[in-house]
């Protein structure tokens, strides 16, 4: 984001901040929708399942009960077992039995009130007997029957007697009108085991498509627990092999028959017409957004185009072009910063003539300075021809003397380079010699230092005031003095402790010189300004974790102790 340009990023966020929440609007209300409708469809489907279910399962409740009947009830087996070798009528005896089987149908003519079943009874000579109910008889002629019965008996088995047995559909001259769903339970004599007759019940196939009919959201299908379909929509299946979702299925148990009633609705059925319409609406968005953006494009030149003059203005005023300006065409805020930029740019015009000027001016008095350097160096020069005048005629003291004040003025042309603690204390022997001369105080330096600390960093000309000091108030009353200087290392801190036999001071002179050392050096008198910049100098070259301490020593003198931290990395020179 940060490599595009300001114009890039405006039509970016235009994107960003109208497109990404349409879509995700969009989006999630075409999820919550269809989840909604399946959500709806589901309830319907479970409903209408449920009822049709308990339709089935009330009729195979009825199918049990005719069969169960026929096998439990005493009269109907005497009955069965007197009809059971008839072939045809050709007594009166037989006569009265084919009577008895019909009237046994009056037991359950109240389960078997459906146009829709037929019954009937086959003994053992192949005598058919079917059940009458005024209605079911019509739908069913004997030539029928016999045609039924002939595609049925090789799919019944004889020795299983125990229960009903389902032997799936069996149509009538293929023709798909008139097809039927067996079902037939072998009746035996519950003594002797001899088989009596075999009761033949079917279910047309219209009963499950005026049932099935019902369902308006999908497709129904009914299948036997072998899996073979029984009825309804021959593109379901039996097993759920298709986990893609591409349907909403749901399924039931029918009880005692096990036979699985399944229910599918096709997903393009039930959310093809969101998805059309979602699929409109993101089309119409999409046209809508491209005007927008064509719109938004125009918009965001029209706005860019003064930045782009403002670009161009620090551009060419960085390349050399000073006299370039902002033409201002308004009162809106980019204007007013355009009269902003041009009152700034008039500014820095002004500062880049005043920064010439100042240049030609510190040309000149660097040059000045190039001038007044050779007057020291002149001095130098000439008071090296003296010593040496001096030294050829055997004068070695005024040479010396020559010699200190010479290494004194080169360390003060070189005040800002900094020194070691040995060079230091070196360059202070001169400075006595010097100080001899002028006081006729004879002063004798010694210098104890630990060798780790010899090389250490420090200011130039660092201790010297303290030696002024040292010579001009405490030596002021005698003819001789003794001053001593001594530097160690101690953990983490360098301490330089410098010692007079001078006269000293009182407890409250060194009171409040440490007091004032202690302070943040204000309203400090004239006297002590020197011991004052030595405790500046020190805070600023080395930090806060600096200190001076002022005391008395035995030998009735002064004893300053600097404290200065030691650093490993800038510490040694």
């Amino acid at each position: 984001m940060n490599k595009l340009s300001y114009y890039q990023k405006i039509q970016s966020s235009f994107i960003l901040l109208i497109l990404l929440p349409i879509l995700i609007i969009s989006i999630l209300s075409y999820k919550t929708t269809k989840d909604n409708v399946v959500e709806k469809i589901e309830l319907s489907n479970r409903s209408v399942l449920n009822l049709v279910s308990k339709d089935i399962t009330k009729l195979v409740d009825d199918l049990y009960y005719v069969t169960h009947f026929y096998v439990k009830n005493e009269e109907t087996i005497q009955i069965l077992n007197d009809f059971s070798e008839t072939e045809k009528i050709v007594r009166y005896r037989d006569y009265q039995n084919y009577h008895k089987v019909i009237a046994s149908f009056d037991y359950i003519s109240i389960k078997m009130l459906n146009a829709d079943i037929h019954m009937f009874l086959i003994n053992n000579k192949g005598f058919i007997v079917p059940y009458n109910n005024g209605i079911s008889v019509r739908n069913a002629s004997l030539t029928v029957l016999k045609d039924h019965w002939n595609r049925l008996q090789n799919r019944i088995n004889v020795d299983q007697s125990s229960h009903l047995q389902a032997l799936g559909l069996v149509n009538y001259l293929n023709q798909e009108e008139n097809s039927y769903y067996y079902f037939s339970r072998v009746i035996n004599h519950p003594e002797n085991g001899r088989p009596l007759a075999t009761l033949n019940i079917g279910i047309s196939n219209e009963y499950f498509k005026r049932l099935f009919e019902s369902d308006k959201t999908g497709k129904l299908a009914l299948f036997d627990e072998n899996g073979k379909l029984i009825a309804g929509d021959p593109s379901i299946s039996f097993m759920d092999e298709d986990k893609r979702n591409r349907e909403i299925r749901d399924e039931v148990l029918i009880p005692i028959s096990k036979w699985r009633l399944i229910h599918e609705t096709s997903n393009e059925e039930v959310t093809g017409q969101i998805t059309k319409n979602f699929l409109l609406s993101s089309v119409l968005i999409a046209i809508f957004f491209f005007i927008f953006l064509l719109i938004s494009l125009l918009i965001a030149k029209r706005l860019h185009r003064p930045i782009q003059k403002l670009t161009h203005v620090a551009t060419q005023f960085g390349k050399g072009k000073h006299d370039v300006r902002f033409l201002p065409e308004g009162r809106d805020e980019i204007n007013e910063l355009g009269r902003t930029i041009n009152h700034m740019l008039d500014e820095i015009n002004g500062l880049i003539e005043k920064i010439e000027h100042e240049q030609n001016e510190k040309r000149a008095i660097e040059l000045q300075a190039l001038f007044a350097q050779i007057r020291p160096h002149f001095l130098i020069n000439t008071l090296n021809s003296i010593k040496c005048s001096l030294f050829i005629n055997n004068d070695y003291k005024h040479a010396d003397k020559i010699n200190a004040l010479m290494s004194l003025l080169r360390a003060y042309m070189k005040i800002d380079e900094p020194a070691t603690i040995e060079s230091e204390c070196k360059l202070l022997s001169h400075y006595i010699e010097i100080m001899k001369m002028r006081t006729e105080v004879n002063v004798e330096l010694k210098v104890e230092m630990e060798d780790q600390v010899k090389n250490i960093s420090l200011p130039k000309l660092l201790l010297q005031p303290f030696i002024e000091n040292a010579i001009v108030h405490g030596f002021s009353e005698k003819t001789a003095g003794e001053i001593t200087i001594r530097a160690n290392k101690m953990d983490q801190s360098i301490f330089i402790m410098i010692s007079d036999n001078g006269k000293g001071m009182s407890e409250n002179q060194l009171f409040e010189l440490n007091r004032m050392l202690k302070s943040d050096f204000e309203q400090t008198s004239y006297n002590r300004v020197g011991l004052m910049n030595i405790a500046k100098r020190l805070k600023l070259y080395y930090g806060s974790n600096t200190d001076i301490v002022l005391q008395q020593n035995e030998n009735g003198g002064i004893t300053i102790v600097i404290q200065i931290p030691f650093d490993g990395k800038r510490g040694e020179k």
